[in-house]
């Protein structure tokens, strides 16, 4: 979880545990149980969609580098490939065989 999402949880967890203790006080200035377990409800569909959000971050972590290690091995092949071409061809021959660059 976020540190930002994770301390709102907190500070709503203590909110809803002290109004609910203090319930016949609060219900004087307009806080019932209904509206105390909506803000539960609430805290409680944040955390699970936070913990959504974080295993997606994870994956799309995973795929970046997983993406970044074929990047990789793509531009050795095409290393590979150029030089073996540059080295048996002579210049204005290298781009029939798809070498773009001239040195």
């Amino acid at each position: 979880m976020s540190v930002t999402i994770t301390k709102e949880i907190k500070k709503a967890e203590v909110l809803a545990s002290g109004l609910k203790n203090h319930l016949n006080e609060v219900k004087q200035i307009g806080i019932n149980a209904e509206g105390i377990k909506k803000l539960e409800e609430a805290l409680q569909a944040l955390r699970q969609k936070d913990e959504e959000v974080d295993a997606l971050r994870r994956e799309v972590n995973e795929k970046g580098r997983e993406n970044r290690e074929l990047l990789a091995e793509l531009k050795e092949q095409m290393f590979a490939f150029r030089k073996a071409v540059k080295q048996r061809y002579m210049q204005p021959d290298w781009i029939k065989y798809g070498v773009q660059d001239k040195r």
